[in-house]
């Protein structure tokens, strides 16, 4: 509409409104006009002075306000925006809204832990872009980085994650990173793809390298490591515990792989001391050991343990000659007496009596398999010293054997670990619940 033309429209429309009765009922035929008697004040209807009427240079730059043209309801009932009525009455357009602002595609995916969920989370994201893409190519190359870095860190073999990695691979060819997909395939085994990609790439010094790391890793140190890993997995399931350890030894000492590190040591914090384990149900606590001499006294190191100030830290010693177990003090600061007698020298144990600390007495009972030492404070804490290598307690209900300093199971039908039947000697390890008829072992530290 053309600026006379528009300025003509709005007199016309002032002047029919000053004709109207100021407190006449809105026409029925105007829809938009509020309910109720209409109050017209001129300094509401309009802007700008009468003397501004005959100004038509001005008229495009005045906001009329129609009392018969109010702004129609927006759907969910406010008013629409009266700018932006008035724009769209004289053929002005609103602005477009803002574009989005860009979402990256990777960021949401390293938010995810690392492991198997966020790497499914990089083949679902790839199935989902147009190959090509720059978007594609980039999650191709993130996937990529994920994957190499997974298993360098965590020391984990891509074979693993054959699936994906072949997914990744994909990507990166489609994306023309053939050199990255395939130094991929090459590490879980697929060779002649990975040979096509490095040629096709020119990567002939790659090609090279990974053909030298396949021979290494499929007839060196490495893969004899996979190998002894995988029988200590297999022993260990079966109960061979011991030869588990050996296998799990042999293959950190052929490749020192986080992996098989973490689990070595892991297993090592499990065995008990050596020359001894501690079996506990309830308040009753059995420590058996086949380690001579034994030490009694205050100290650490002490076989049994004495918690008084007048006990030294190695009071007595018991040891093992020509098949007698003999007591001697060491030096101790409160004296020591055996059978109610004061100790002065090396003396032989009857088949049972006590033993007398600087006024602590320890009841002990000897027989030919084991020494049973029990503090007359504590009498529910027995110490069992075995006279051999093996040794059957009654007061334990199974039997045990020691081999190379650690404690084993004996087999025994009647006797359950970890609700298992025990068919082969097993080595114990620390948290072990050993189930003998009625009671319940647990194996401490």
């Amino acid at each position: 509409m053309a600026r006379d033309s528009r300025g003509q429209v709005g007199r016309r429309l002032w002047r029919r409104r000053k004709r109207r009765p100021t407190d006449a009922p809105p026409s029925p035929t105007d829809p938009s006009a509020p309910p109720g008697p209409a109050t017209a004040d001129p300094d509401r209807l309009l802007h700008h002075d009468d003397a501004d009427d005959d100004d038509d240079d001005d008229d495009d730059n005045e906001i009329l306000e129609y009392p018969g043209l109010t702004p129609p309801a927006s759907p969910q009932g406010t008013v629409a925006d009266t700018r932006g009525f008035f724009a769209r009455l004289f053929g002005r357009k609103p602005p477009p809204p803002p574009p989005p602002p860009p979402v990256d595609p990777i960021a949401s995916i390293l938010a995810i832990p690392r492991g198997a969920a966020r790497l499914d989370a990089f083949e679902a994201r790839l199935a989902e872009l147009t190959p090509g893409s720059a978007e594609h190519r980039a999650v191709a190359v993130a996937f990529h980085k994920e994957l190499v870095a997974l298993a360098t860190e965590a020391g984990v073999d891509l074979a693993l994650f054959e699936s994906r990695v072949q997914a990744c691979a994909n990507g990166l060819v489609a994306a023309g990173e053939d050199e990255k997909a395939g130094s991929l395939l090459s590490r879980i085994g697929r060779r002649h793809q990975a040979a096509e990609l490095f040629v096709k790439a020119g990567a002939i010094d790659a090609l090279e390298e990974a053909h030298a790391e396949l021979a290494f890793a499929e007839g060196g140190p490495r893969f004899e490591a996979r190998l002894a890993f995988e029988r200590f997995e297999a022993l260990f399931l079966v109960g061979r515990r011991s030869e588990a350890l050996a296998a799990l030894t042999a293959a950190v000492k052929l490749w020192d792989n986080p992996v098989y590190v973490e689990v070595r040591d892991g297993f090592l914090a499990r065995l008990p001391a050596a020359h001894s384990v501690t079996l506990q149900a309830g308040g009753d606590v059995v420590r058996v050991t086949n380690h001579f001499p034994l030490v009694l006294g205050r100290g650490e190191e002490s076989a049994v343990r004495i918690d008084s100030p007048l006990v030294s830290r190695a009071h007595v010693d018991i040891q093992r000659r020509a098949g007698a177990l003999v007591l001697k003090d060491l030096v101790s600061s409160g004296g020591t007496r055996l059978d109610d007698a004061p100790l002065n020298g090396p003396a032989s144990l009857s088949p049972r009596g006590a033993i007398d600390l600087a006024g602590v007495v320890i009841d002990y009972e000897v027989d030919d398999s084991r020494l049973l030492l029990r503090p007359r404070l504590r009498p529910r804490d027995v110490t069992i010293a075995a006279r051999s290598d093996s040794v059957a307690d009654p007061l334990v209900g199974c039997g045990l054997r020691f081999v190379d300093g650690r404690a084993h199971l004996v087999a025994d039908g009647r006797v359950r670990l970890h609700h298992d039947v025990v068919r082969l000697d097993t080595l114990l390890l620390i948290g072990d619940r050993l189930h003998v008829g009625s009671r319940t072992w647990l194996v401490t530290a």
